[in-house]
């Protein structure tokens, strides 16, 4: 069993999410990544302004809000 299966069957998640549920912001990952690599750090290291770079739509405190929480 995998671990968010365990986060899953011991009710800390909340199940599944829908379409619908995931907020319509549009995100450069490979860039992001691209970007934490050449700097030599991961991405969790980089400054929010260093992300917001890679967001189109929001910025890293809408991304903030709707992050999933455990």
């Amino acid at each position: 069993m995998s671990g968010q299966m365990k986060l899953y069957n011991t009710g800390i998640l909340a199940g599944p999410y829908f379409k619908s549920d995931i907020p319509d912001i549009r995100i450069d990952y490979r860039g992001l990544i691209a970007f934490a690599k050449k700097k030599g750090c991961t991405v969790c290291d980089l400054t929010d302004e260093e992300k917001n770079c890679f967001i189109y739509d929001a910025d890293m405190s809408v991304v903030g809000k709707y992050a999933i929480k455990i």
